[in-house]
């Protein structure tokens, strides 16, 4: 079993690191086309970060590993809003922003809800399945959030974001044809091969040790690619800018929830386990507990010690899990 570990930690290092070198590229392109900065950060840099992700959901769906890829996805989210959400207020207390809490995670709580609608309707059989048809559904959901997100910013002109975006895109040199040539087949490889070892090696762990393909995908699969969330966290914490942190997180749960179950029912139908339902729930729960923390908050702001108490329900829900 001690391969089969070193060999998913290769799988995320890979991961990472070839959707970092594909965003490079794509922004180089991008700007010899003559793209904004704002755009290229809204559209490219959003769309890279949920590389791993989407490759993994791909080749769990050709491989018929459809518990993979949803509980990949509900496990990103749960510990997105837990144990991320959780590690960097111990760093910093994390500010909540207003936009944040009156639009975006009401969207979410409607992503769930929609996925767990979808998830409890269509029968194949004894199983409940999200057929493609379903699958499409979430992707134009997916495409809807984007579109409202980029219209959101446009309009608000909020300049902190602007002038973040913007740095991290001009940080990004313009390479030759041939680096970024370079750039995309190492990418891609990188995608490929690790998203291959993730999963294969994931499902021979759950088979050697009783475990189903759901509970791997919503801990070891889910906190693996939720690794560029927790850097993020505690880099923003230390940067003092943890008011954008829960947009973010926010953001890439609903395209957890929408994209990739979207796209791998799409590939091929998903059954949907019981037990998802439980953590789509408990996803409801948490979401609004954070919105009403923030409520009655008069700081607006999650300080270290509720930090803990979501640590420690994270710990209990992997625990129960188990």
């Amino acid at each position: 079993m001690g391969l089969e570990i070193l060999l998913i930690i290769i799988g995320f290092v890979f991961l990472i690191k070839g959707s970092d070198l594909l965003v490079k590229a794509a922004i180089s392109i991008a700007k010899r086309f003559g793209l904004s900065e704002m755009l290229i950060g809204l559209t490219i840099i959003a769309v890279g970060t949920s590389l791993p992700e989407i490759f993994i959901t791909v080749t769990s769906a050709m491989d018929g590993h459809s518990d993979l890829i949803i509980g990949n996805a509900i496990g990103s989210c749960v510990c997105n809003f837990l144990f991320v959400i959780g590690i960097t207020s111990l760093v910093r207390p994390i500010k909540f922003d207003k936009r944040i809490l009156k639009r975006h995670l009401p969207i979410e709580v409607i992503a769930m809800a929609l996925l767990l609608f979808l998830g409890n309707t269509e029968k194949l059989g004894d199983v409940h399945i999200i057929n493609r048809w379903q699958g499409i559904i979430l992707l134009l959901c997916t495409v809807l959030y984007v579109i409202y997100s980029i219209y959101e910013e446009r309009k608000l002109h909020n300049e902190k974001i602007d002038e973040e975006i913007i740095n991290e895109v001009k940080s990004k040199e313009n390479y030759s044809v041939i680096t970024i040539i370079i750039y995309i087949v190492l990418g891609i490889l990188g995608l490929k091969f690790g998203a291959d070892f993730v999963v294969d090696n994931s499902v021979l762990i759950a088979n050697s040790l009783g475990l189903s393909e759901s509970f791997i995908g919503m801990t070891i699969v889910a906190i693996g690619t939720s690794l560029p969330e927790i850097i993020t966290g505690i880099i923003s914490a230390r940067k003092n800018e943890t008011d954008l942190l829960l947009g973010n997180i926010s953001g890439s749960n609903i395209i957890n929830l929408c994209l990739l179950v979207g796209l791998g029912a799409i590939v091929s139908p998903l059954v949907f386990d019981k037990e998802f339902n439980i953590s789509i729930i408990l996803l409801i729960v948490v979401t609004i507990f954070l919105q009403l923390l923030a409520t009655i908050n008069k700081k607006s702001e999650l300080n270290w010690k509720r930090g803990i108490i979501l640590i420690i329900a994270y710990i209990m829900y992997i625990i129960y899990m188990i």
